[in-house]
């Protein structure tokens, strides 16, 4: 593998390249983004990079020589990845960071230490972290991976260097899954729409399940109405109440509302996620206006980012239901 294996990420490529080629790689980075969009995946390309013995013209590993076998087998020594122990990641784990910074790195140029969810550092793990961030040394680095920086103590933001990850474009994760899976294009191109931009999170709903299940949430977004509270409150209460799958029902609506936008702008199919449900999204797109579906998406958006601060789940549901233009 290599840094033109990556799919998106262009941009963060770029700049760990430069620091590579200019030799100003930084002691700490924090890679943070949403789940399963490639943050891990470039974080051991990036420790790849810089331990190869024969990268080319562009600074990018061989994926031949020794050391670039060792790190895509996952037993090279120099290389680590820590990840929680049960609910968090210990002070134990630290501990054993600092133990092996001590001393040079037994076959790397430089050490590499990836801490996985990094959010999940209890007090004492996180505390012990800072020190070895305060005292840096030459031949080691260390990468924080997480979806959550904001819980994280400031002061080891402070001393990390930020990467925020965007999630991928629905080309890119429609690409990754043909590439990976050869997937036909009809089920890549849905599994992509309902990802929310995470090849990791598309993988994860491929399975007949997910299918079926974003089948029925279309069946009662399509027999919802404003004008009836009746079907409002059961359309809320369809979500369960388990969060991600909360959060997997409203992405699929998301990307038909989207759908009914770019039919009503373009009347182009091709152009659609949900090409298997055209009669919603052709009902939706002659009965609601451009603004009103722009708005069900926002709203669609808010009540994701709502029940992500653990907000009580049914409330955020049926305000939603009661504000959207259906």
């Amino acid at each position: 593998m290599s840094y033109s294996d990556i799919y998106g990420h262009e941009k963060q490529i770029e700049i760990l390249k430069r620091a590579q080629i200019q030799e100003r790689v930084g002691h700490a980075y924090l890679f943070n983004g949403a789940p399963g969009i490639g943050k891990r995946t470039l974080a051991l390309e990036f420790a790849r990079a810089l331990n190869c013995t024969a990268f080319d013209e562009q600074n990018d590993a061989c994926g031949r020589c020794l050391s670039c076998r060792k790190i895509e087998h996952h037993n090279h020594p120099d290389i680590a990845q820590i990840a929680a122990d049960g609910q968090f990641i210990r002070i134990n784990a630290v501990r054993e960071i600092q133990e092996q910074m001590r001393f040079r790195p037994l076959e790397a140029t430089r050490r590499v230490f990836i801490i996985d969810d990094a959010d999940r550092m209890n007090e004492q793990a996180a505390n012990a972290l800072l020190k070895t961030l305060e005292e840096p040394t030459v031949h080691n680095l260390l990468i924080l991976i997480t979806a959550r920086p904001h819980t994280l103590p400031r002061t080891i933001l402070s001393r990390c260097r930020q990467m925020r990850f965007q999630p991928l474009t629905t080309a890119d994760v429609v690409r990754y899954l043909r590439d990976k899976l050869n997937m036909e294009e009809k089920q890549a191109v849905l599994l992509a729409g309902i990802s929310g931009g995470s090849p990791g999170l598309a993988l994860e709903q491929n399975k007949d399940e997910t299918i079926a299940g974003r089948q029925e949430i279309l069946n009662m977004l399509g027999a919802t109405r404003s004008k009836n509270p009746l079907s409002l409150l059961s359309f809320a209460s369809f979500f369960g109440r388990d969060k991600k799958e909360i959060k997997l029902s409203l992405s699929i609506i998301k990307t038909v509302f989207r759908d009914a936008m770019v039919f009503k702008e373009t009347g182009r199919q091709a152009m659609l996620i949900n090409q298997d449900n055209m009669p919603l999204i052709e009902s939706l797109s002659s009965r609601l206006s451009g603004e009103q579906l722009i708005r069900n998406i926002a709203l669609t958006e808010n009540a994701a980012e709502t029940i992500d601060l653990n907000v009580n789940k049914s409330l955020t549901l049926e305000v939603m239901a009661f504000k959207l233009s259906l």
